[in-house]
């Protein structure tokens, strides 16, 4: 057995997979672990006692933004516990003080959630909106992202890994260019954190939103904003509560500003159970390290890689990047529509992209998997 296999089935222990099931959109919505189910039973028995049990619900709470400042490299006076990826972007993005004529660098291939709030941040402030495109191929080289830096550029806004096909930008490139310019490097991380190592400080990253109910095998809404130091301080908080100014002892005082840190985007109430189970589901990913559950996935990919090229699929394989990601599209040589339906039938769980199919196997999928996917492909 390889190593990749053994720390795949490792890792599938923390799971409870239901065996008729093949689930190959990670890069969608992955299970959620046992440990994150765990961490919120744990909460909710805390949270029965109301009053009485808060601060060791708030121990745990923070003991989550620990956490994810370990799998993003970043202070945890950094890490601000965020409902939802989109709700961290649009945090950076209209948070930030923009000027007529700067310029917001994107790509064409964004997700929406990381494309509508940079075009009402242009709108509100009428900076222009460059957007890089990408080439017929979908392949979005980072030298093609680099050429559109310049001066006026005052944010780079990207997504780390493409959600189409997979393709992987190189962060510390883009960075250097960013600090050339005095520019934002913003990045969505969602489709890459806990199956690409990432180091926010490393990568010259000034912002990175990310969500947990993907490779992180967290719950639905919870997201994260993490930011390089000091950069906390330059963002208006969007949403404003007794937490953004202290604490809810604090007297209201009209002239005190916003605390440094940030924990200024985080106005109320904390979401407790979310962030815990995140936090549980980070700890456990990271318990076998991103390097090795990265090998182990793209172990998997490999072998979907070379089934669908054994059977003439058209294969969207991203180039030229340092990093590869777990991503597989394919255009099947059979009807696009009777193969959706047939995987559909047989729930294996994929994603309709780029004209295709998009599967995202984890480190917790299994080689006799894709043998049994094959089999379903192949009856179509």
């Amino acid at each position: 057995m390889s190593t990749a296999q053994s720390v795949g089935e490792q890792f599938r222990s923390g799971f409870a997979i239901e065996r008729e099931v093949l689930l190959f959109n990670n890069a969608g919505v992955a299970p959620m672990c046992l440990s994150a189910e765990a961490a919120i039973q744990r909460m909710s028995q805390h949270l029965r006692h109301g009053w009485f049990d808060l601060d060791n619900a708030f121990r745990q709470y923070e003991q989550a933004r620990v956490s994810f400042s370990r799998l993003i490299g970043a202070r945890t006076e950094d890490v601000s516990l965020m409902q939802t990826c989109a709700a961290a972007i649009s945090q950076v993005a209209l948070g930030l003080h923009l000027r007529p004529g700067d310029e917001i660098v994107t790509t064409d291939q964004e997700y929406p959630s990381n494309a509508y709030p940079w075009y009402v941040a242009a709108q509100r402030s009428n900076a222009l909106l460059r957007v890089v495109q990408s080439q017929p191929d979908l392949s979005l080289p980072t030298e093609s992202v680099l050429a559109a830096i310049g001066p006026q550029t005052r944010v780079v806004a990207v997504s780390w890994v493409q959600f189409q096909t997979g393709a992987v930008l190189d962060l510390a490139a883009l960075s250097q260019a960013c600090r050339r310019y005095g520019a934002w490097l913003v990045v969505d991380a969602i489709q890459g954190l806990g199956v690409l190592p990432f180091d926010l400080l490393t990568m010259g990253v000034d912002a990175v939103c990310g969500g947990a109910h993907k490779w992180l095998c967290g719950p639905l809404g919870q997201g994260v904003l993490a930011l390089a130091p000091g950069r906390a301080a330059e963002l208006q908080p969007l949403l404003h509560g007794a937490m953004t100014y202290g604490t809810p002892e604090e007297a209201v005082d009209p002239r005190k500003t916003p605390r440094p840190d940030a924990k200024r985007f985080e106005p109320g109430s904390p979401p407790l159970l979310s962030a815990v189970a995140t936090g549980a589901a980070i700890d456990w990913l990271l318990s076998f390290g991103i390097d090795q559950l990265h090998q182990a996935a793209l172990a998997i990919s490999d072998r979907l890689i070379t089934g669908l090229a054994t059977r003439g699929a058209k294969l969207l394989l991203p180039v030229g990047s340092a990093l590869r990601s777990p991503i597989v599209t394919f255009v099947p040589r059979q009807d696009l529509a009777s193969v959706a339906a047939r995987l559909s039938a047989h729930k294996v769980a994929f994603a309709r992209r780029a004209g295709g199919i998009r599967l995202a196997p984890h480190a917790f999928n299994l080689p006799s998997e894709v043998e049994r996917f094959f089999a379903i492909l192949d009856a179509v």
